[in-house]
């Protein structure tokens, strides 16, 4: 089995900007059982969703009109 890792910059938290400087990443993660899942870490917190539906939350919250 091939491990995947991604690490996606983290810009706001309880929605204040981190600080420059400081290095937070949450990383997504293969499932070592099941494709279609992933795992996503944040810290210490491990957390396994479904890809799909991960991608179609994604686009849904990128899909709305501010102004």
């Amino acid at each position: 089995m091939i491990k995947v890792k991604q690490e996606i910059e983290i810009y706001e938290e309880n929605d204040e900007e981190v600080p420059i400087g400081i290095d937070k990443s949450l990383s997504v993660e293969s499932h070592w059982n099941w494709n279609e899942r992933v795992i996503l870490r944040l810290g210490k917190r491990r957390i396994t969703v479904i890809g799909r539906d991960l991608i179609t939350a994604i686009q849904n919250a990128m899909n709305t009109n501010r102004f």
